[in-house]
């Protein structure tokens, strides 16, 4: 994020769109259209998630789970 010469925050990447206004825009996709790209983004991430951990992160978060036990409740 940047400010323009009026100092409104403007979306860095959009270059002189504001970024208040930024959430505001009208999408430029059909329904239809949005519904097939979001289909098709489940569909890829599904696999991605279907696919298993690899073995060094199973130990990572092993390790993670062990450091970081939850705090007794005082009573």
């Amino acid at each position: 994020m940047t400010r323009d010469p009026d100092d409104r925050l403007t979306d860095s990447a959009a270059g002189q769109i504001p970024a208040a206004d930024a959430t505001k825009r009208q999408s430029r996709l059909d329904p239809i259209a949005r519904r097939r790209i979001g289909q098709s983004l489940r569909a890829l991430y599904a696999e991605v998630l279907a696919q298993p951990l690899p073995p060094r992160f199973e130990t990572l978060l092993a390790d993670l789970a062990t450091r970081t036990k939850p705090e007794e409740p005082s009573r």
